[in-house]
This record gives C-alpha cells, structure tokens and sequence, in this order.
C-alpha cells in the first residue's frame, strides 16, 4: 500500500491543534452519536520550541507517538546534585541541608547528561526538523492518499500551503522501521 505524506505548517507553536480542533468539528458527521470523520484519527501534531526542540504526539503513519525533547534530565545528575548540595549545605545548619539537597538537584539534572534517552523516531524527526521552523508546529498525515485527500478538504484554506508526496517503497520502509524502534506513547 502506497503512503502519501502531508505536512502543513503554522507560525505559533501551538496553532496546529487549534486548526485541526476546527477542521475536525466542521466535519464531524451528523447522527445520533456525533462520529469523527476516519482522518482525524490518523494525523500528528509537531511542534518546534525556539530552542529547536521538537515535541511530537499524535499517530505517524498508524504508530502513536509522545515525544518531547525537551523532556530530558539526568537522573545520576539529580543525584550527584542533590549529594553534594547537601553536602554544602551542612555549613548551614538543617535549613542549609535542606535548600542545598534540593538546589543541587535541580542543578545536576539539568546540567547533567541523561543516561537513558527516549527513543525517538530519528528518520521522522530529522525530517520534520527540516520541515518546521522553530517557533511553528504543524500538522502531520502519513497515510493512503484517500485520507489525505479527505483531511486536506477538511482543513480547506488552511491546507493551502500543504507540502504533500507519495513516498517511495525505500522511504515508507525506513520510516517504518524507525517508527517501530520508538517506544509507542499511550494515546490520551
């Protein structure tokens, strides 16, 4: 089965979900039990923070994902922190102790380099990189062309500037390969 992809990006880090949210209600389908058209199960949400950061959730080309970069701190480094602030803080009595366990840390984990690193999706996320500036987000469909075609109807005006292809047979079996080495999320 062949894989299109489409991507159409926003300036704003947090645009995306607001235009897919509208889209989304335009076509949900009228009955008994309002019923969600199938793309608006199948599409990702990226954000890239300023910092470059990439924050991914949602479903890529049917595999859920919560990544975040920006979620990454150093355990050992908390700990290390927390010792030797201790430590110091000593000289200050119980209070010192105290504040010293807790800036110490808060300093190691930041400062230090974290050990066990999500796994992420490199193939995609390298893409994406590429794909969506920092301080944008966008919406992200890999899928069979019919759904693609039915998300960008949905989204009308806002799809516009949509950068869309079929992937290659090399390229869908990379992508699956480098979503499958990613720890799946739990959808929300």
């Amino acid at each position: 089965m062949s894989l299109d992809l489409a991507m159409i990006a926003f300036d704003g880090e947090g645009t995306a979900v607001k235009r897919y949210a509208a889209a989304r209600d335009r076509s949900s389908r009228p009955g008994r039990e309002v019923t969600e058209a199938q793309w608006t199960r199948d599409v990702g949400f990226v954000e890239r923070h300023h910092s470059g950061r990439l924050l991914l959730r949602g479903t890529f080309a049917g595999h859920y994902l919560d990544v975040d970069e920006g979620d990454r701190v150093s355990q050992k480094g908390a700990g290390e922190g927390a010792a030797g602030g201790g430590l110091l803080g000593v000289l200050g009595g119980p209070p010192g102790i105290a504040v010293g366990l807790l800036l110490g840390a808060i300093v190691g984990a930041n400062v230090g380099s974290p050990e066990e690193v999500e796994a992420e999706p490199q193939a995609l996320t390298e893409r994406l990189r590429e794909g969506v500036p920092r301080g944008s987000s966008a919406i992200v469909m890999i899928a069979p062309a019919a759904d693609v075609d039915e998300m960008l109807t949905a989204l009308g005006v806002d799809a516009q500037d949509a950068v869309r292809r079929t992937l290659a047979d090399g390229e869908a079996a990379a992508l699956e390969a480098s979503l499958n080495a990613a720890p799946p999320g739990s959808p929300a």
